[in-house]
């Protein structure tokens, strides 16, 4: 099972999920900060293995003086009824350029299914078409198709283009980690922005509103119509996500946030 990021995210999104300040001058800069969520189930079917999930992300985006840097830490228990649990811990680290052409990706997983693993790379991207280098192993190189986007940039795009009252997007989203499971072709639509209020919880960093905004995320090479996880977050304009939600094929995750506070971005 694959845990990714929510500002993708990345995100921004980990989960985490950002604004390319070169891409586009009406893009503003997202705030640097470190948020912290708590996990658990939201939905399950009946046909669903995991019973329960409980758990905690600490995710954070910095702009640097060349990019911005992306951290996310998973700690998640996975309940399975009687036949006990598996405990999944991972470590996701990015960084991108601020045009969305360059990418270095480090994580770090240990689950008690799995055991130790271990992904390092990079990706350079031309025109919306490049190359991704997995160093971990026996080095190895793939091409990466048109349209494909960086993290960073590609929530910075639906923002912006959720701003402009459009609402459906469709790329090739490269999120490092897993050579097998590292581009996704996604579908994304941005709905219309919701004018309610933050919870104290945000403080200093509260907007009035968010734009909630859902991710479908289909390998590339599937026959399947159906994706294979979606996130669904709700977004601020400064790109802090008050929430949200991974839907797998029989269960989906919550995530709540705890605390938010802004961090310092260097000097440059």
């Amino acid at each position: 099972m694959a845990l990714i990021n929510p500002l993708y995210l990345s995100g921004f999104i980990s989960f985490g999920a950002a604004v390319v300040l070169s891409a586009s001058a009406a893009m503003a800069s997202p705030v640097s900060h470190r948020v912290v969520y708590d996990l658990d189930m939201h939905n399950v079917s009946s046909a669903a293995q995991v019973e329960t999930i409980d758990g905690q992300t600490h995710y954070s985006v910095r702009k640097l003086c060349d990019g911005w840097e992306t951290i996310e830490d998973y700690a998640i228990s996975f309940g399975f009824g009687p036949d006990g649990q598996s405990n999944f811990i991972s470590h996701y680290q990015t960084w991108e350029s601020f045009a969305g052409d360059a990418f270095t990706f480090n994580v770090t997983e240990n689950s008690t299914l799995d055991g130790d693993k271990q992904y390092d790379g990079f990706a350079n991207i031309a025109q919306g078409a490049g190359e991704a280098y997995y160093s971990v192993g026996e080095p190895t190189t793939r091409e990466l198709p048109d349209n494909t986007m960086l993290p960073m940039k590609h929530m910075l795009m639906l923002l912006d283009r959720a701003r402009n009252g459009e609402r459906v997007y469709q790329s090739n989203l490269f999120l490092g980690g897993d050579q097998d499971g590292s581009l996704y072709f996604v579908n994304s639509v941005m709905g219309k922005r919701k004018n309610i209020p933050a919870d104290e919880k945000i403080g200093s960093l509260a907007e009035d509103g968010y734009w909630p905004i859902t991710i479908a995320y289909y390998d590339p090479e599937a026959v399947n119509p159906e994706p294979e996880y979606e996130i669904t977050f709700r977004v601020q304009d400064n790109g802090v996500i008050r929430s949200y939600i991974v839907k797998y094929s029989d269960f989906s995750m919550r995530a709540t946030l705890r605390s938010a506070e802004e961090i310092d971005a260097p000097s440059c």
